[in-house]
């Protein structure tokens, strides 16, 4: 389990401990582990009305989670998990309204990964392939709270700049369905930025002091059989 500890040059403690397993688990190798976390808790254990804000349903019904076929670890409660991440949030700074805010984007990347393209009439052209494609494309767009018919266009179509136009070219199928995933990936990294800043912030440091001295132990390298 990750901990950071860390004193500056002036003798203060400007943090002890903070669990990292809980806020920084944000890449998308462990996507099966952090959102199947969130995803599992809302549907299985929630009030209807949380499930409802998030449109969320059982794990193995998102292909960014359902890819293992794990969705339960032993000895681990996701109860539990979820409940010390909200802890360890509100430890560090994070608003409630932050909070909803990064539960509403984790959301948004599951639902971003349910929608799939079928053949346009065009050439090396795609649409949205079905009504269930289309509810998870207007359910991404609520939670990130952007123009529908915008995003549905930045997954089927590119766009290139040039000193005398401006050129749009449709995609097929697959190129569709890559910048969908980059996408995604692109939201997940950019959420873990603003999560490694703010806490960074949060933590409060002294201006005046020159640097830090800080030690981060990160658990799992030692898991494997063979270490490189």
């Amino acid at each position: 389990m990750p901990k950071l500890l860390g004193t500056t040059t002036q003798g203060e403690c400007v943090i002890t401990e903070v669990d990292l397993v809980n806020l920084l688990s944000f890449n998308l190798t462990k996507m099966g582990g952090y959102l199947g976390q969130l995803c599992g808790l809302t549907y299985l254990k929630a009030p209807p009305e949380v499930r409802e804000k998030y449109k969320l349903d059982h794990p193995k019904t998102f292909p960014y989670l359902n890819q293992s076929n794990c969705y339960k670890l032993d000895g681990v409660d996701d109860t539990e998990e979820y409940l010390a991440t909200r802890r360890a949030m509100d430890v560090v700074g994070i608003s409630e309204e932050e909070q909803e805010g990064i539960f509403r984007v984790v959301a948004a990347i599951l639902h971003l990964g349910n929608i799939d393209f079928a053949k346009g009439e065009e050439v090396y052209s795609s649409v949205i392939k079905d009504e269930k494609s289309r509810f998870h494309l207007n359910t991404t767009a609520e939670l990130l709270r952007c123009d529908a018919k915008s995003l549905e266009d930045a997954l089927i179509k590119r766009v290139m700049v040039t000193p005398e136009e401006v050129i749009t070219r449709t995609l097929d199928r697959g190129s569709a369905a890559g910048s969908r995933d980059a996408l995604a990936k692109t939201i997940y990294s950019r959420l873990f930025d603003w999560l490694v800043d703010k806490i960074n912030s949060s933590i409060g440091q002294n201006p005046n002091s020159k640097s830090l001295i800080g030690v981060l132990d990160i658990y799992g390298f030692e898991s494997f059989k063979f270490n490189r």
